[in-house]
């Protein structure tokens, strides 16, 4: 599955990256975070940390069911807001 996410500090995007989940444990560095990430049996196991001091998260955790959205998903996070898009690729 791939997933395009965005954090969101109210309306400023502070960061936008795209990752393939598969069945192999995965770690990710990005500008903002790092991530881990891999396919369980009906849902993606995504872990975001290592937030640098300005942003006010310390670990986010997601169980994302494997599913192909229509439009952007957000999850309210405080101030922030996760927005991400899933695909499932063939």
């Amino acid at each position: 599955m791939r997933v395009d996410l965005a954090l969101f500090d109210g309306d400023e995007l502070l960061s936008r990256n795209e990752f393939r989940v598969g069945a192999a444990e995965l770690v990710s560095t990005f500008p903002l975070f790092d991530a881990t990430y891999k396919l369980g049996q009906e849902t993606a196991d995504i872990v975001l940390f290592n937030f640098p001091a300005h942003v006010d998260l310390k670990t986010v955790s997601l169980d994302m069911p494997i599913h192909e959205s229509s439009d952007w998903e957000s999850i309210g996070l405080g101030r922030y807001t996760l927005a991400f898009w899933c695909r499932l690729d063939a």
